[in-house]
């Protein structure tokens, strides 16, 4: 069985900065900013990526990446991790959550998928759109009603954006619970969150060979497994572990979206988040080394990216690296050849995702 490798992608894209801010007096939307050496720059958040993202695997993969369940307590709205888990949804698995219980600790998943925010790589030069609901009002006025113009002024930036993924295989695919009493039986496995929470998961079978494990099955093949330990005072160490074709699948997609762009709806727009240049590549230690590296320069009216030759000499990587170019932002590789994959199924094969089969095994309890 092939290892799977963590890996990171830097992507530049050619967008507009339209994850609005606060509104600046009445009728002025405004976008993200940061100043960086005294100049602002646009930004999307580290949310909204995660928002463009989701929303395109549901797209492109629909049977795969699904809605988990939400729930609502006291003006709290949080995922319902009573009704899912990194099993049943790949959206919990790859994005992480927190799941408060009053009056205990919560159970919480740091995120195995690591977003950067996107910032501009042109400063923010104090650009203004202008609008006004002109064909509404004309609308109105034809059927002889009194109407004016709900004029409104919004920040504006059209520039290239940098932005960074990173998947830290350990723990895409893993979750551990620390968990009450529970119970099996009929296929049925009831664990106790406290507080009168118990989370319900069906289609369960024991392992005869091995008492602390069990696996869950979806027509009949084996979709992933738990393994429940015992520490003291009824508590116990409850393992969520995915199939590692399952998981494999969900790294490829995400891997595959990255590559070939994402939705991003905003003020009633669509934005391009469509790499003109990326790199990738399976890394030592889950972080997205790139990202300092990779900058642009304008040499004679045209883009050149730069940095590249640091990024291969980063001792994190595990052995070469992916490039994608475009015409519109060509990249000069002559002199790190012997440093890059020469395609992206090769690049997919060094990070351990090879498209094939594998026999599943399931986690001991230990």
């Amino acid at each position: 069985m092939s290892e799977v490798k963590n890996i990171t992608v830097t992507v530049i894209f050619d967008g507009s900065a339209l994850n609005r801010d606060e509104k600046i007096g009445n009728n002025v939307l405004s976008i993200k900013k940061l100043t960086i050496l005294g100049r602002p720059y646009s930004y999307i958040s580290r949310q909204a990526m995660r928002h463009y993202l989701f929303n395109t695997l549901k797209r492109a993969y629909p049977e795969d990446w699904k809605e988990a369940a939400v729930k609502v307590e006291k003006d709290v709205i949080q995922f319902d991790i009573t009704k899912d888990d990194i099993i049943s949804s790949a959206e919990l698995d790859a994005f992480g959550y927190m799941f408060t219980i009053s009056g205990q600790n919560s159970i919480t998943r740091k995120a195995p998928l690591g977003i950067t925010k996107a910032i501009s790589l042109f400063p923010y030069n104090q650009d203004m759109s202008f609008g006004a609901n002109h064909d509404l009002v004309r609308r109105a006025r034809e059927q002889g009603e009194e109407a004016n113009p709900n004029i409104y002024n919004g920040e504006e930036n059209r520039s290239l954006f940098k932005v960074s993924f990173t998947i830290d295989v350990e723990f895409l695919g893993k979750d551990v619970w620390i968990t009450n009493n529970y119970e099996y039986s009929e296929n049925n496995l009831r664990l106790n969150l406290g507080n009168d929470l118990i989370k319900k998961i069906d289609h369960v079978y024991k392992k005869s060979e091995n008492n602390g494990v069990y696996e869950i099955k979806k027509e009949d093949k084996v979709i992933g497994c738990i393994g429940i330990d015992n520490l003291n005072n009824n508590r116990y160490k409850v393992t969520f572990k995915v199939s590692n074709e399952i998981k494999k699948k969900r790294i490829r997609q995400i891997l595959e979206a990255i590559e070939d762009g994402l939705i991003a709806h905003s003020s009633g727009e669509d934005n391009t988040i469509v790499p003109l240049f990326l790199i990738a590549a399976p890394v030592k230690v889950p972080t997205p080394i790139f990202h300092s590296y990779i900058d642009i320069s304008i040499e004679k009216g045209k883009i050149k990216v730069i940095g590249l030759k640091d990024c291969v000499k980063n001792s994190w990587l595990c052995d070469k690296v992916y490039i994608k170019d475009t015409e519109r932002i060509p990249v000069d590789t002559s002199d790190i050849q012997d440093k890059l994959y020469k395609s992206w199924e090769d690049f997919l094969k060094a990070c351990g995702l090879e498209d094939k089969k594998e026999e599943e095994r399931c986690p001991s309890s230990e």
